[in-house]
């Protein structure tokens, strides 16, 4: 049975606030608080961000949107305006968006308050957002919320703005017109981000002639005397060959239609390309970095399911043509590293330590020296089966040699976590597409670093 409402003496409290973490009391606590109304909102609020409280947030967001609804809205909207830290915004703002109110959020992108037009941006998003490559459901009129959100693209605040950016690539393909409108008619200081909207919508088929020609004639600026970056990205694949002869790598690659970029342009595309559900259609080639070419992109894995028996292939296959080749993976949250070196036309070792249970069907060839060198300075035995003195010494290689593909390629070459200013360079990279494109289609572009 639900307990009569309590103000207590200098505290809004309201026991069917308490209610709502018993399980038992929880139904009839959310009529109640829905009979308030406006009166339970503060008091709904203050407990939210009551750090104690042994109501669980969704709890009180599911009140407030659903039960109360619309009509708790501009208590919502004014908490959140005056909300005072990061952490009640974030709260309270949690609550805000869950109203689903797309034509007030639309109103309130023009709040005097940054935190107001960031959240009702959110809001929208949530509302509105069109899976990626589909079409908006039917009956939602996203043209009126598009030309709201656009100006808020200039927002003097650079996280509302950045919000905004977002939340237009996720509204599908009716962005693409009013923001080549942007581009060809202005207002200029909405220009630049009209056009990262554009590419990361459509790609370079969203992009005007024009716009297409200006980018390139900056990258063949950029490249002019460009110094290397690091090449560091949470999972990185790359095939790494001696000397600067990249056509003749390209063609033992397949590789084509190829186009010149900066070391942050493929290294934004490789980064991208790597997130998630690896991407074989593309790798970037880079300049001769230290004596040596790299290949990047997930396409180049010696230790993917899908590829490794290629990569062994192409790998050998380099080896043969220039003494020598390598291919490597690194996963740095919890993949593994993976190494693969050929010499004159003839495998060499190929590796892989990981944390799962499949490693070892990818071994192949004696330890490297330098595989041999770490086990010794781990006071591992010097290869895998000899007897040691710890109890579970190949558990213990296993788990560093994880960490180890960047130190390798290092020491027989070049890593590409080690580029910066200080590595020569002669030439310039591209981004090439693999034969994996010529059967599957061209990769998906979108907006990168240049």
């Amino acid at each position: 049975m639900i307990t009569k409402l309590l103000f207590r003496a200098g505290v809004d409290d309201v026991k069917a606030i308490e209610d709502l973490a018993d399980r038992g009391m929880r139904e009839a606590a959310r009529d109640v608080l829905a009979a308030m109304g406006q009166a339970a909102v503060q008091p709904l609020l203050r407990e939210l961000l009551r750090e104690s409280s042994p109501v669980r947030p969704w709890e009180i967001e599911f009140v407030v949107t659903t039960k109360i609804g619309l009509a708790a809205y501009n208590e919502v909207l004014t908490a959140l305006a005056q909300a005072m830290d990061q952490e009640s915004r974030r709260r309270i703002g949690g609550v805000f968006t869950g109203f689903g109110a797309v034509e007030r959020y639309v109103e309130a992108l023009s709040h005097p308050s940054a935190h107001v037009r960031n959240y009702a941006a959110v809001g929208i998003q949530f509302a509105r957002a069109v899976p990626l490559g589909r079409s908006p459901q039917p009956g939602q009129d996203l043209d009126s919320v598009i030309e709201a959100l656009i100006p808020v693209l200039a927002d003097p605040h650079p996280e509302v703005a950045q919000r905004v950016e977002w939340v237009l690539t996720m509204l599908g393909p009716g962005v693409i017109e009013p923001l080549r409108r942007i581009r060809r008619d202005g207002p200029g200081v909405l220009r630049a981000r009209a056009l990262t909207v554009l590419a990361s919508v459509g790609g370079e088929q969203a992009l005007s002639g024009h716009d297409l020609a200006a980018v390139e004639r900056l990258i063949r600026i950029k490249v002019l005397g460009e110094q290397a970056i690091p090449l560091d990205t949470c999972s990185l694949s790359w095939v790494a060959v001696p000397g600067g002869d990249r056509m003749g790598i390209m063609e033992v690659l397949s590789l084509w239609d190829q186009r010149q970029c900066t070391f942050a342009l493929g290294h934004s595309v490789v980064a991208h390309d790597s997130v998630d559900v690896p991407a074989y259609g593309r790798v970037y080639v880079t300049p001769q970095v230290d004596g040596w070419t790299l290949v990047l992109g997930p396409w180049c894995s010696p230790v993917d399911s899908e590829r490794a028996g290629d990569v062994l292939r192409l790998v050998v296959e380099l080896s043969r043509r220039y003494g020598q080749a390598q291919a490597y993976y690194f996963g740095e949250q919890g993949g593994g590293s993976g190494w693969l070196v050929a010499e004159a036309g003839q495998v060499v070792r190929r590796f892989f330590a990981c944390w799962g249970d499949d490693e070892a069907r990818f071994a192949l060839g004696d330890p490297l020296l330098q595989e041999t060198a770490w086990r010794t300075e781990m006071g591992l035995a010097s290869s895998p089966g000899v007897e040691s003195a710890d109890d579970d010494p190949a558990e213990q290689w296993e788990d560093w040699a994880a960490y180890l593909a960047p130190e390798l390629a290092q020491a027989l070459g070049v890593s590409p976590f080690n580029l910066g200013p200080h590595t020569q360079v002669r030439g310039t990279g591209t981004i090439a597409l693999t034969p994996y494109a010529r059967e599957h289609g061209k990769p998906r572009t979108g907006a990168y670093r240049i």
